[in-house]
C-alpha cells in the first residue's frame, strides 16, 4: 500500500492540530471579575475603595451579585467615578465586555463616559497629545445612544473622538451586555480601529486611528479603566430632580471580561 494517503491524512490531521492550538492561545482571558469570589483583591477590590461603588448582592443579570455605581449630580455633570486596574499583560488587539443595566429612573442628559482600555499612561480628559499615549473608551448619550470615545494622535483635537449609534441601544432598567474591541495601528499607520457591540449587535466601528505614534511597549494595551460619569463639563450634562436640582441616579455593572485578541 503506498504511503501517500497516509502522509497526506497525517499532514491535514497535524494542520486541524496547530490550528487548532491556535485558536485555544488566541482570544485567551487577562482579566474577570463577577463579584462572587469575594471582594478582598483584584479588580473587586480595586472598585470597592471607591465611595460611589457599593456591592449589590443578587443584583447581577443572573441573580448573583454585581456592583452599583453612585452618579452623583454636580454642575458640570455627575462626579467622576474612575479607577484603574492592570490587565497583566502588554497586548496590541484585545476585547472588554461587561453587563450593564442602568436603574429605571436613569437620566442619559446630554450623556457621558463608559469604560474602556489603555497604554501605561492613557491620555483623557481634554490632555495634550503625545505619541506613547491613547485611550479607547464608550460613551452612553442621550436617549439611550452609544459612541465609541476614543484620544488618538490627532493634535487638533482637544477631546476624544468617535462615532455614534444610529439609534438608541440602552433601555433604562434592562441589562445589556456590552463588548468594546480595540485594534492599535502600526506605528506611523492609521490603522487601528475601534468595535462596540450592544447585546452581540456592532452598532459603531471606528476605523483608520492612529492611537500611538511609536511602538514601544509603553503604548500597548496594558490597563482596564473604569471610568463612568456624566459629563462633559457643563450643566446640559447634570441629572436633575423635579425640582431643577442636581439629583443622584445609578446604574449596575457585572461580569467584567478582557480577552487578548492576537
Amino acid at each position: 500500500m503506498s504511503t501517500f494517503p497516509i502522509l497526506f491524512l497525517l499532514s491535514i490531521l497535524l494542520s486541524v492540530i496547530q490550528i487548532h492550538a491556535a485558536d485555544t492561545t488566541s482570544n485567551r482571558t487577562l482579566l474577570t471579575e463577577d463579584f462572587n469570589q469575594g471582594t478582598s483583591k483584584g479588580l473587586a477590590k480595586t472598585l470597592l475603595s471607591h465611595r460611589h461603588i457599593t456591592l449589590a448582592k443578587g443584583a447581577g443579570p443572573d441573580g448573583t451579585d454585581a456592583i452599583r455605581v453612585a452618579y452623583v449630580g454636580y454642575p458640570r455633570g455627575s462626579h467622576r467615578v474612575l479607577a484603574r486596574h492592570p490587565i497583566g499583560t502588554k497586548t496590541d488587539r484585545a476585547t472588554l465586555s461587561f453587563d450593564v443595566c442602568f436603574d429605571r429612573d436613569f437620566q442619559w442628559t446630554h450623556g457621558g463616559k463608559l469604560h474602556g482600555l489603555a497604554p501605561k499612561n492613557p491620555i483623557t480628559g481634554g490632555e495634550d497629545r503625545h505619541p506613547q499615549g491613547w485611550s479607547a473608551r464608550i460613551m452612553f448619550e442621550h436617549g439611550g445612544r452609544c459612541a465609541t470615545y476614543l484620544y488618538d494622535q490627532d493634535k487638533t483635537e482637544k477631546y476624544g473622538i468617535g462615532e455614534t449609534s444610529e439609534n438608541p441601544v440602552f433601555k433604562a432598567g434592562k441589562w445589556h451586555h456590552v463588548a468594546l474591541q480595540v485594534a492599535l495601528n502600526d506605528p506611523k499607520k492609521n490603522n487601528g480601529f475601534a468595535r462596540l457591540l450592544i447585546d452581540k449587535k456592532i452598532v459603531v466601528t471606528t476605523e483608520n486611528i492612529a492611537f500611538r505614534e511609536v511602538g514601544s511597549p509603553e503604548t500597548r494595551i496594558q490597563q482596564f479603566l473604569f471610568s463612568t460619569f456624566h459629563g462633559g463639563n457643563k450643566p446640559k450634562w447634570t441629572p436633575l430632580d423635579k425640582n431643577g436640582q442636581p439629583a443622584t441616579v445609578y446604574a449596575y455593572f457585572d461580569n467584567f471580561v478582557i480577552t487578548d485578541d492576537t
